[in-house]
């Protein structure tokens, strides 16, 4: 009887614990076929049939429908400049320029995968299009609860979030593609204590 405890326990413990590793993996995604630009990551085949197992684990635990590669790519941005976690009580900028692109859109998500929408229930986003440039070409988005003029996200809740910035019809499909690309900085204002 003491054996078939000790071997159920054996069991029991190595799932718990292989489950959480795997799950830690799956969220903390940063090898294998990721490519980071500064702040900036991306899984350019992520909607491919050539995507790791770890990154097909996370785009099914995540639930979102990757662009393929004839698409587009999505960079996700988690820290600000100084490596910590965006924070909803902060405030952002999102400056510079990013990769050549038919078309690209800057949303910003909920820890779940969630579009954040405003006080006034609109989705928290901008695209090329709307954005106002500098005359320099690069451009310069706020992005926080507080109004500004200008290009803004606005945010609304607590928690950390992140942002995606989705590039159409973009050069940047795969790794073998990128010569020097550029992204924007994703820098903190200040937050409401």
């Amino acid at each position: 009887m003491r054996f078939f405890l000790d071997i159920v326990l054996v069991l029991a413990l190595g799932l718990g614990l292989g489950g959480a590793l795997s799950q830690v993996s799956i969220q903390n995604n940063s090898g294998f076929s990721a490519l980071t630009i500064g702040q900036w990551t991306a899984w350019p085949r992520a909607g491919s049939r050539d995507a790791d197992p770890y990154t097909k684990a996370k785009v099914a635990a995540v639930g979102e429908v990757p662009l393929g590669a004839a698409e587009g790519i999505a960079f996700h941005g988690r820290l600000d400049g100084d490596g910590q976690p965006l924070d909803l009580k902060c405030n952002y900028t999102v400056s510079g320029q990013t990769p050549l692109a038919r078309f690209w859109t800057l949303t910003a998500h909920a820890q779940n995968g969630d579009v954040i929408t405003s006080a006034a229930g609109d989705a928290s986003m901008i695209n090329s299009r709307s954005l106002i440039r500098q005359s320099n070409g690069t451009f310069l988005v706020s992005v926080g609860q507080e109004l500004r003029g200008g290009n803004w996200i606005q945010t609304s809740g607590a928690g950390t979030f992140e942002l995606i910035v989705r590039l159409y019809d973009s050069q940047i499909t795969s790794a073998e593609a990128l010569v020097e690309p550029q992204m924007p900085a994703i820098t903190l204002k200040g937050c409401r204590s």
